[in-house]
């Protein structure tokens, strides 16, 4: 079944893909033509403009060929235009009256010809390595001359290559989209009733006829289904049939190894996986990620020097305060998702997701802004802990890591997409309609759950989680080992996530002059690097063991990444910074919890397993919550260069302080062992 299952996803991906880069270079082509006349519009303006100033210099009796201060005039129309690189006023016979950047230029055979063209309409042309866009000037009635507006050649290129990278980044976000959607519809469609139907003749087979298929709403194998039923809905008709003729005994004792159900019932076989969940929580993760690369500077617009705070403090708090939201929400949140159920929590913290994206997005002050923001974080957190509760509880136990790599992966492609389309959307549609956009995207995630979620009766209710206690964290943090792990590994490549990635990285492209599509870029290295990564990084640290290696490897490729944008500081040192940084997480990141299980297994299984990943997970959002504070207060202090080397060092005297430890730890004689710890 796996290996149809995997045959079916490469066809319909390899046809997605080729369908998409078909029509990409389409695009592509068209807009490459139609690019030159839609540059000429945007100088059309300016052109008109420059018109009106000099009609009324004529109309007020001053000739066209004797006015004075319109060279240092068009040089101000060119100083706010940096698109133009000349503009250049003619007489009818093509001599040229006033100019502004032309005499940089050389005059060859080809201007000579430009200029002396006596049309009275809008035209572009391609004159050397220019786009001269001519349009006639008429006043009072009588073509007088012309004005040439000149746009350098590289121009068009620039945009076309930016143009390309958005296609491209839109193409890897369409692949990600379309896989997560496609393993939901053949889970959906093929897999789960094939799995639903050998379960089901496996008990026909054992004589078991008390359930039944369950409805398919694609219609997959739907007509196969209905007949199973009616055969199983007749032969129980047919033994109340008899039971009730009978008026003795049960059917069951008459008929001994054979099961039927009850008269007036109709139980239904349960079918769940792991990827009914993974599409709604992908959908609601990739729009909450929406706004990752332009929040920052989406924040400064509501800075005011009254509050004050240096304005890099205040674009960090509300970071800061989502991520410590988010923290505190967990532990209930996991609590009140055993109680409730996947299905609600998920649908109530989608909707609470929703309701503070649309209020983030008509946000009126920074005040507003933080309250909105919590709002998120409650529902974010919410989603996040369910999802992972639904994971853990429809794997198998032999198949634990595999299920949470798959939810990672969803997490992390779901951050990628939604930070490379949210620039490019931001751009175009504005920041808070892009906000906006990603609170309908959530309200789909919620609907789509509400569709096609549904509850497994048969579940026994899960068992109580223990609860939170003073001595729970005692005991943790008096563990050395534990205390090394967390505060010098997880939290310090929390803070270079948050810090650098989310807070400096979107505010620093801005300001090296990038656009927002550029920055959705940029980002998206970051998710790339863990999803392609991660995976593999997993297996070797499994296979090879050493896991503390992996951490310290880790920890000196996320300073080296930040040492990398100090010396290098430009748009293409800083993608390379973010591409390390993801490196550097894949290898780093995911070996601490598995290391806290290997070196701490005393303390761990005195307070519970579930109970130290949960004050782990709790103590390692402390680097989340400092992260946009630390770097909001170096970059007030230091400028961004001095903000990248103190998150750099930080992390590399922390990762140094981490490996000097364990090998301390190693060598230690078991005495001193326990007394150290």
């Amino acid at each position: 079944m796996k290996s149809l299952q995997f045959r079916l996803v490469l066809l319909a991906t390899t046809c997605l893909i080729l369908s998409a880069l078909f029509l990409s270079w389409q695009s592509l082509q068209h807009f490459e033509q139609d690019l030159p006349p839609e540059m000429a519009r945007t100088v059309l303006a300016t052109s008109y403009a420059t018109q009106q100033i000099l009609g009324k210099a004529v109309e007020h009796g001053v000739p066209f060929d004797e006015m004075v201060g319109v060279d240092a005039f068009l040089s101000s129309t060119r100083k706010d235009n940096p698109s133009i690189a000349y503009m250049v006023i003619t007489n009818r016979d093509g001599k040229i009256l006033y100019q502004s950047g032309f005499t940089a230029i050389q005059k060859s055979g080809s201007w000579q010809k430009m200029l002396g063209e006596n049309t009275t309409s809008v035209q572009t042309t391609k004159v050397n390595h220019f786009f001269d866009t001519h349009v006639p000037l008429v006043f009072q009635n009588q073509h007088v001359g012309s004005l040439h507006l000149g746009q350098p050649e590289a121009l068009i290129e620039k945009k076309m290559q930016e143009v390309s990278f958005d296609v491209i980044a839109v193409l890897v976000v369409a692949s990600l989209i379309a896989m997560e959607l496609l393993r939901f519809v053949l889970t959906f469609a093929v897999s789960a009733p094939i799995d639903a139907t050998q379960e089901f003749l496996a008990r026909i087979k054992r004589g078991d006829f008390s359930h039944y298929l369950p409805y398919d709403k694609l219609a997959g194998i739907g007509q196969l289904s209905a007949q199973f039923n009616a055969i199983v809905a007749g032969i129980n008709k047919r033994v109340h049939t008899l039971q009730e003729a009978g008026k003795n005994g049960h059917i069951n004792e008459k008929l001994p190894g054979y099961v039927f159900h009850r008269s007036g019932e109709r139980p239904t076989l349960f079918t769940s996986s792991v990827d009914y969940i993974r599409w709604p929580f992908f959908l609601l993760i990739f729009a909450d990620s929406l706004s990752l690369s332009f929040f920052p500077v989406f924040i400064g617009e509501f800075y005011s020097p009254d509050m004050g705070l240096s304005k890099s403090l205040v674009i960090g708090l509300p970071i800061s305060i989502f991520m410590f939201t988010w923290a505190l929400s967990m532990p209930w949140a996991g609590t009140w998702s055993d109680r409730v159920g996947h299905r609600k929590a998920f649908l109530v913290g989608a909707s609470v997701t929703t309701l503070g994206l649309i209020l983030t997005a008509f946000a009126q002050s920074l005040y507003d802004l933080l309250l909105w923001r919590c709002i998120t974080a409650l529902g974010y957190g919410l989603v996040f802990i369910t999802a992972q509760s639904y994971v853990t509880s429809t794997t198998p136990v032999n198949q634990r890591t595999k299920g949470m790599a798959i939810f990672l992966s969803s997490f992390f492609a779901g951050s990628l997409a939604g930070s490379a389309i949210g620039g490019i959307l931001s751009d175009r549609l504005g920041y808070s309609a892009t906000i906006l956009l990603s609170g309908v995207l959530s309200a789909a995630s919620a609907l789509f759950v509400l569709r096609f979620l549904r509850s497994n009766p048969h579940q026994e209710p899960a068992a109580a989680r223990k609860k939170l206690s003073w001595n729970d964290f005692s005991l943790l943090l008096h563990n050395k080992k534990f205390v090394t792990i967390t505060f010098l590994a997880a939290v310090p490549a929390k803070i270079a996530l948050t810090g650098f990635l989310y807070y400096s990285a979107p505010l620093y492209l801005k300001f090296l002059g990038n656009n927002q599509s550029t920055t959705g870029r940029v980002m998206m290295a970051y998710g790339l690097a863990i999803i392609l990564l991660s995976p593999f990084i997993a297996k070797l640290a499994d296979k090879f063991g050493h896991r503390r290696w992996f951490v310290s490897v880790g920890g000196f490729g996320a300073a080296f990444a930040m040492f990398t944008i100090y010396f290098f500081d430009s748009t293409i040192g800083l993608l390379v910074s973010i591409t390390l940084l993801g490196i550097a997480h894949a290898i780093g990141v995911s070996p601490q919890l598995a290391l806290i299980n290997d070196f701490c297994k005393d303390v761990v299984q005195e307070v519970g397993s579930g109970t130290a990943t949960g004050i782990f997970r709790l103590i390692e959002r402390i680097g989340n919550v400092l992260g946009p504070i630390i770097a909001g207060l170096l970059i007030a202090q230091f400028g961004f260069n001095g903000a990248f080397l103190g998150i750099g060092i930080l992390c590399l005297v922390c990762i140094c302080s981490f490996t000097l430890l364990f090998y301390w730890f190693e060598r230690a004689t078991p005495s001193q062992l326990a007394s150290a710890v």
